[in-house]
């Protein structure tokens, strides 16, 4: 009873910040924005016909491309409104969770209740995850029943989106809360994390130009260390694949216009990196994600628990 109280207590303390109800904002915003334009075969309309762009891109009437239409979704909506700047907010909106927590008088309190150190962690690590819940929750659905209701294009799998861009923030916020854990410092705790998901993509990115540029796998020795830390870090560029994958999206290259400034075998290799990422388990990738968010979720514990306040 005391560990759900605590989980209900983080939400309603991410609740009285400003922060929350700038990410409501953007949900809704963002739906006010998708219903000003219609996808339709022969082509888009904006702004309830202000404006048409013609393009036979979306296919005729009787065969139109749902799938991009769910690629404009999951990339160009929820990949970069929720997963980018949503992803930051959020980071930012949480920071002063836990070193608030741990100021003195507060942690006193706390700590004299007949729970443990690491089960009154997790409590606020699972209630902030509440948090990201909601407005995940909030936008995908909103994006979704207009593209529904506007477009048109009824994509159950878009809403695949909630879990893994709650699985997104996981991969983040556990660096969070080790580092609010050992320095007890809001600052400390968004510059890192910030610095941490660049460092993760990095990495990720880094291992895909070796499958974008083939010469650069005559290096064997760079080559393992940095597929080795690939698989070290957590994923966060798959989760916007899996979201693809599951939504049923178009290609990346399907969703790119056509110009003479494109490089047609780079864009070909940079399609089968993408593929082969698609192709991998989802069990190994977010498994082997988690089981770094759970190394770092423990040691924020142990240090937790050996602390003196």
């Amino acid at each position: 009873m005391q560990f759900w109280a605590l989980i209900t207590d983080s939400f309603r303390e991410s609740r009285d910040r400003k922060i929350f109800w700038v990410m409501l904002f953007i949900s809704v915003a963002t739906a006010a924005a998708m219903a000003c334009v219609k996808f339709e075969p022969a082509g888009i309309n904006i702004l309830f016909g202000l404006w048409t762009i013609d393009t036979n891109m979306f296919g005729a009437a009787s065969d139109f491309r749902t799938d991009l239409i769910a690629g404009i979704l999951v990339d160009g909506i929820m990949d970069v409104v929720l997963g980018s700047v949503g992803i930051i907010l959020a980071i930012v909106a949480t920071a002063g969770f836990i070193p608030a927590m741990m100021e003195r008088g507060g942690v006193d309190v706390l700590t004299a209740k007949p729970m443990s150190r690491s089960a009154l962690l997790l409590g606020k690590y699972l209630g902030t995850m509440v948090f990201m819940l909601f407005h995940a929750g909030v936008f995908v659905g909103l994006t979704f029943l207009v593209a529904g209701f506007r477009w048109g294009a009824w994509i159950p799998g878009c809403l695949w989106t909630i879990p893994l861009i709650v699985l997104l923030f996981s991969y983040l916020y556990c660096v969070s809360v080790l580092v609010a854990v050992l320095w007890r410092s809001t600052v400390a705790v968004v510059l890192i994390t910030l610095g941490a998901w660049m460092l993760f993509v990095a990495v990720q990115q880094f291992a895909d130009m070796f499958t974008i540029y083939p010469s650069w796998q005559e290096n064997t020795r760079v080559h393992r260390a940095v597929r080795a830390a690939r698989w070290v870090v957590p994923k966060t560029q798959d989760v916007t694949l899996l979201a693809r994958k599951w939504a049923g999206a178009a290609p990346s290259e399907e969703l790119i216009p056509d110009t003479e400034e494109v490089d047609d075998e780079l864009l070909e290799r940079a399609s089968k990196a993408e593929a082969d990422r698609m192709a991998l388990s989802p069990i190994l990738t977010i498994g082997s994600s988690l089981g770094f968010e759970a190394f770092i979720l423990l040691l924020a514990a142990w240090r937790f628990s050996r602390r003196d306040f």
